[in-house]
């Protein structure tokens, strides 16, 4: 363990940052049958909390479904500066955890997603959720945390990105989910285009 604490110091002692290979506000605003609409930006007080070098906050719809896109990209994590698990911020927003695992995702080659259901007020949620990091699409944060310091060590760079897709749910109805996964699928052809290699 000593080792490991070593190694991950040494790695972080010389991290640079990478930035993003295009600017978020560029993604683009239709595609596949989704058409965007503008959000409310975050607040000045929700960008200090979050700390992000740049985030995308939009709205897609497409056959009556509505699903919203947040993708936040960090250039370097440190400490207090760096990806979370949404299983942390949305209780703190009131959203109480109804369910949760993995689910799988058909875009050329499967990548899994953190599924999180999610209700406020009589309001329904259902939450997917991933990361992606030097080339890296993954749900765990366990593993995250892993390639974290693999990359600082090996490769000098601590980068990433949380990219989090959520709709609306009626009670038992997967439909909503279902469109949201299909949404995802489409954001492994997108992303590469902003988030370094």
């Amino acid at each position: 363990m000593l080792l490991g604490a070593n190694l991950a110091m040494m790695g972080y002692a010389h991290v640079r940052t990478v930035p993003l290979r295009q600017e978020l506000d560029g993604f683009p605003r239709q595609f596949n049958g989704w058409t965007s609409t503008e959000l409310p930006p975050l607040t000045a007080r929700e960008r200090e909390v979050l700390k992000a070098d740049d985030y995308l906050w939009r709205r897609y719809e497409k056959d009556g479904v509505s699903v919203a896109l947040f993708v936040i990209y960090y250039e370097s994590q440190r400490s207090g500066d760096a990806l979370h698990s949404p299983k942390n911020c949305l209780p703190g927003a009131g959203w109480e955890p109804v369910k949760s695992g993995t689910l799988p995702v058909q875009s050329g080659k499967t990548f899994y997603v953190n599924h999180y259901e999610v209700a406020k007020s009589g309001q329904q949620q259902d939450i997917l959720y991933w990361y992606q990091a030097n080339k890296r699409v993954f749900a765990s944060e366990y593993m995250g945390k892993i390639y974290l310091v693999l990359d600082a060590f090996l490769k000098h760079r601590t980068d990433g990105a949380l990219i989090r897709v959520s709709v609306d749910r009626i009670g038992d109805d997967n439909r909503h989910l279902q469109s949201a996964l299909e949404f995802a699928a489409q954001l492994p052809g997108i992303l590469p285009k902003f988030l370094p290699q």
